[in-house]
């Protein structure tokens, strides 16, 4: 078996998590769909906003475990492809007239994350 140095081992773990970011940026299935009303856009966004900086502070102040900042990082980056979806489905609804309310549609881990952030009133 072949002996890795330690920078070869760096620049591998550097790749792989590049690689989960790529994955993590993608939506899965749809499993959910929640509709946010006009008036409440710029408090869902500002909600998801602060979680996001929050998470992205405790990454960068906090030593520690692997495992736990993967799974920190992870979640960041649903918050991130939940709020371009609200951004997105919001920037359509403006487009059109008397627009009360829109759709946004999530997978498991997108709601699981929105529904514990922001109260949603099953119908």
């Amino acid at each position: 078996m072949e002996k890795i140095s330690g920078k070869e081992t760096v620049r591998n773990m550097e790749h792989l998590v590049k690689l989960l970011h790529k994955e993590w940026e993608r939506s899965g299935r749809t499993k959910a769909e929640v509709s946010i009303d006009t008036a409440d856009v710029m408090t869902v966004e500002s909600r998801l906003a602060e979680e996001i900086q929050a998470r992205q502070g405790q990454l960068e102040a906090q030593e520690m475990p692997f495992k736990e900042c993967m799974e920190l990082s992870k979640e960041n980056f649903v918050l991130l492809r939940l709020a371009k979806k609200i951004k997105k489905a919001a920037d359509r609804s403006e487009r059109r007239e008397n627009a009360v309310s829109f759709a946004v549609e999530m997978d498991k881990e997108e709601y699981r994350l929105f529904s514990t952030l922001i109260k949603v009133q099953e119908a």
